[in-house]
């Protein structure tokens, strides 16, 4: 993977968005925002589009990548996970949700053979590692989003912020 081409993307989980599953206009005016910013991406050349895989902000940017490929736009998604059981404490349908983007991702990277308390983040400087540009849902409070942009800045990122407390 070329990391000049390669965004990865990041973000809370819905339990940490300011209207969380519930406002459904919200989630759609995201999940937009999400889609915009992955297109300006690879309208300016980005191919690779790491998504950590995790409820939320991850699955959907997962999804919308894979979207604009059916739609034609030549872009690759690449699945990075902590560790083989990333959603062994999942709802049912959002297992098979993530079994389903799983098998149309173009790369599965496994940091982890097992769970540790580390391998989150390790999963998120791994996709910083290989990046060169950001994509990042954040609200400005402490979380792993936090950290993977503090890692991004370290590692001389472009970082796009899209603010989820301005979409509601």
């Amino acid at each position: 993977m070329e990391r000049e081409i390669t965004c990865c993307i990041s973000g809370h989980r819905p339990e940490k968005l300011p209207f969380g599953w519930r406002d459904e206009a919200a989630y759609s005016k995201l999940k937009n925002a999400i889609r915009l910013e992955i297109i300006k991406a690879a309208e300016s050349g980005y191919r690779n589009f790491i998504s950590g895989m995790a409820l939320g902000v991850d699955t959907w940017a997962a999804e919308e990548v894979v979207n604009l490929r059916e739609q034609g736009f030549d872009v690759r998604l690449i699945a990075a996970l902590p560790c083989p059981e990333q959603d062994s404490r999942w709802p049912k349908d959002a297992r098979e949700r993530f079994k389903n983007l799983l098998a149309k991702a173009d790369g599965v990277y496994v940091i982890s053979d097992r769970y540790t308390p580390f391998c989150m983040g390790a999963r998120n400087l791994w996709m910083v590692e290989h990046s060169s540009l950001l994509i990042a849902v954040f609200n400005g409070r402490q979380s792993g989003t936090y950290n993977t942009i503090f890692h991004a800045e370290c590692f001389g990122l472009n970082i796009v912020v899209i603010n989820p407390d301005n979409i509601v």
